[in-house]
Order: C-alpha cells, then structure tokens, then sequence
C-alpha cells in the first residue's frame, strides 16, 4: 500500500492519504517516539517505555520520499536517520478503525 498524498499539516502533524482512500494522521513525537533506525531500536531495547521521556516539543522540519517504499523525516532534535517504510507507516496508524484491526488480529492482550 503507498501514499497518494502525503501532507505537512504542521509541524506537529503529518497527513497520509492511502490508495484505499483512508487518511491517517502522524504526529511528530508518535513518529520520533517508533523511530525505526538502529540507535533508536537499540535506545528502547535498554529503557523500554522510558526510552523517548520529553518528545512532546518535538517537531517535524521536513520529510522525503526514500525511494518507492518509505519516507524518511528532518525532527528539530536532528534526528534524521529512520526510513519509514509504508508498511511501518501504516501499522502507526493511531485511529480507532486501525485500533481495532490491531486488537482483532493480535487479541486484546497484546
């Protein structure tokens, strides 16, 4: 699934509209916070939840396409070096229709 628009509605929030017409809304600190890069990967393996503690300041200065498959993002604290796959992209989704496909697939436990 890829993007058929992608939006900078502020600083602190990204639009993504899909190929099947559902648009999910990203803001910066959920973004920053499920960085998929090594350092960040290796940052929440060592401090779990506590990993991102202050990112509610946080903003998006710019964002990119990486090739056909993901978008890669310019946060004011720098950081630059997560690629976000659309497939990642789409598992962030935070709205109730992607919330409740979360908790159908892996059961309310998880």
């Amino acid at each position: 699934m890829k993007p058929k628009k992608t939006d900078l509605i502020s600083e602190k929030v990204l639009s993504i509209l899909w190929e099947d017409g559902h648009e999910s809304l990203y803001f910066a600190d959920h973004l920053r916070k499920n960085c998929p890069c090594a350092e960040c990967e290796k940052i929440r393996d060592l401090n779990g939840d506590k990993a991102f503690p202050s990112l509610q300041e946080i903003k998006i200065h710019n964002w990119q396409r990486a090739g056909n498959y993901a978008l890669t993002f310019e946060f004011s604290d720098h950081h630059t070096t997560g690629i976000y796959s659309y497939e990642l992209l789409r598992k962030l989704c935070q709205c109730d229709d992607c919330a409740e496909d979360v908790i159908h697939i892996h059961g309310p436990f998880h």
